[in-house]
């Protein structure tokens, strides 16, 4: 599996992820900016201030965890569509195989391996 491989890789080489979003919640007369991380857990808003001298190292954690989720979903999304498949398989078989037994309760002939001549 392609994705379950990156998957892996990126749990590997990210050292850090942090949920959420930078946000510039002031500007100061100087022209400093202040931030915040805003994220959303079970329906819940957190805020948390981040000092001017981390802001670098949340932006990268950010961006880890975002191509990580992202990632993640479409390994949901390959997974749904590989068990849509394998269910309409089986279902189609199933549907044969009752069509062939309805066959032989119609007094229909199914054909069978037959080793009498005609």
């Amino acid at each position: 599996m392609q994705a379950k491989e990156r998957i892996a890789a990126i749990l590997e080489a990210a050292p850090r992820m942090t949920r959420g979003k930078l946000c510039v919640s002031a500007v100061r007369k100087s022209g400093k900016k202040a931030y915040n991380l805003q994220y959303r857990r079970k329906t819940r808003h957190f805020v948390k201030a981040v000092p001017s001298d981390q802001v670098a190292l949340f932006e990268e954690s950010t961006r880890a965890c975002r191509e990580f989720l992202e990632l993640v979903q479409s390994y949901i999304d390959e997974a749904t569509e590989r068990g849509i498949r394998e269910i309409e398989r089986e279902a189609a078989r199933a549907k044969q195989a009752r069509g062939a037994r309805g066959a032989r309760r119609a007094g229909r002939d199914v054909p069978q391996n037959s080793t009498s001549a005609p």
